[in-house]
């Protein structure tokens, strides 16, 4: 498949469960630290958490233990493709 100019590739690989689980967990935690520090940047300016930022941590927790069950589930012996895409949309 041919890529556009706004889709760029993150991940692309096959990886034992070990390196699965990392990779994926610091892509997660990353992500979570970034809205909580959005976060408390908003607390401290208006007094309360930014509630988008509330909303994205707890559903990236929830994939992020989702994720983690399932590799661990999975890992005697395995090694999962794993693919993860960027798709940058410009809007009006």
């Amino acid at each position: 498949m041919a890529k556009q100019k706004n889709q760029f590739n993150l991940l692309n690989g096959k990886f034992n469960g070990e390196d699965a689980k990392e990779i994926l967990a610091t892509l997660y935690n990353d992500k979570i630290q970034y809205h909580r520090l959005k976060s408390f940047s908003h607390e401290e300016r208006f007094g309360q958490p930014e509630p988008h930022a509330v909303e994205r941590i707890s559903e990236l927790k929830k994939n992020l233990e989702a994720i983690l069950i399932y590799l661990d589930q999975n890992t005697a012996k395995t090694h999962f493709e794993i693919h993860a895409d960027i798709v940058i949309r410009q809007l009006k």
